[in-house]
């Protein structure tokens, strides 16, 4: 028997964002590699037709719990993620880095973002570089959670700032407990 959260409705209320993502009709391709947060923004905003799915940001504020940024196009882990970390956070998902630099530039500074570092259009190594150029994003901690867990990607992650680098094998479980350590 498996458990399935319940997840809330992707129906906007009043004040949210879209819920939904508009096809790419925008003829727009994405770059190699932005280099600032306000060109991934700008090319994320045009890549994306302009909506993103998110929960409003002025709703997670309004709890007055702290935000956690899940970052991965695996939706599955995404899911079974937020079902552990709703318990004490408000979490908001982005399915690729460049959707996460787009949120990142139209809320306030989560306590932490966990992300994979394989992904498309904005891989996670560029996400930590690009939010560590960002003062406002400067200090949030970020930790991988990859299965590109070699010596070389740990020592790399390290090298931006990255706090924490876990392999995607650790139990979900193990994940939301370092969450909680790094932002008691």
């Amino acid at each position: 028997m498996t458990f399935q959260p319940k997840r809330p409705s992707l129906t906007p209320n009043p004040g949210s964002l879209p819920s939904t993502r508009p096809a790419v009709t925008t003829g727009v391709t994405p770059s190699a590699r932005p280099s600032t947060i306000r060109d991934a923004a700008a090319e994320a905003h045009a890549l994306g037709g302009g909506a993103v799915a998110r929960p409003s940001a002025v709703a997670a504020r309004a709890t007055g719990r702290k935000t956690i940024m899940i970052v991965d196009p695996d939706a599955a882990l995404r899911a079974r993620l937020r079902a552990l970390l709703e318990l004490h956070y408000d979490v908001i998902e982005a399915k690729d880095g460049m959707e996460a630099v787009e949120l990142t530039s139209s809320i306030q500074a989560p306590a932490m973002i966990v992300s994979d570092t394989a992904m498309p259009r904005v891989d996670g190594f560029t996400l930590a570089k690009i939010l560590r150029n960002n003062p406002v994003m400067k200090r949030v901690p970020i930790m991988f959670v990859s299965a590109q867990h070699s010596p070389q990607h740990v020592t790399q992650a390290l090298v931006i700032g990255v706090s924490q680098f876990l392999p995607k094998s650790t139990p979900v479980a193990q994940i939301v407990e370092k969450i909680r350590k790094i932002v008691l």
